[in-house]
């Protein structure tokens, strides 16, 4: 299904750049399209997932809070970031793009900290 998607994706990237010359606005309302299909069949594939995520839910729901806080908290950033990311690179800006992820990652890190160190704390006192 992945595959499909990204073959739309690149697709709809070279229609756009054969128009972009002679028809600029057609190939945004190409671009558009394609990323609203996209999104719609992303929906469909997720929503039919949705019955096997209830294991996952369960597993999820008895987990610390703290680490449900930070994965959670990890997996928001880095969506945003990515999209802020795209919409960086989209308006020519791939230095800024960088720096977007430079700090989702840096924020991810700072995030996780307290984890890792929970978890070199636990190794240390299964290791003695």
């Amino acid at each position: 299904m992945a595959i499909q998607w990204m073959a739309l994706c690149v697709a709809a990237a070279m229609i756009c750049a054969l128009l972009r010359l002679q028809r600029p606005e057609l190939a945004t309302v190409i671009s558009l399209a394609a990323g609203v299909a996209v999104a719609a069949m992303l929906a469909t594939r997720f929503c039919a997932d949705v019955p096997n995520l209830s294991g996952l839910s369960r597993t999820f729901s008895a987990m610390d809070p703290d680490i449900k806080s930070a994965v959670l908290r990890g997996a928001g950033i880095a969506v945003l970031s990515d999209l802020g990311a795209q919409l960086c690179r989209d308006a020519g800006e791939s230095a800024l793009a960088g720096r977007v992820l430079l700090i989702a990652r840096v924020s991810i890190l700072a995030l996780c900290a307290p984890l890792v160190a929970s978890l070199m704390e636990l190794f240390g006192r299964l290791a003695v």
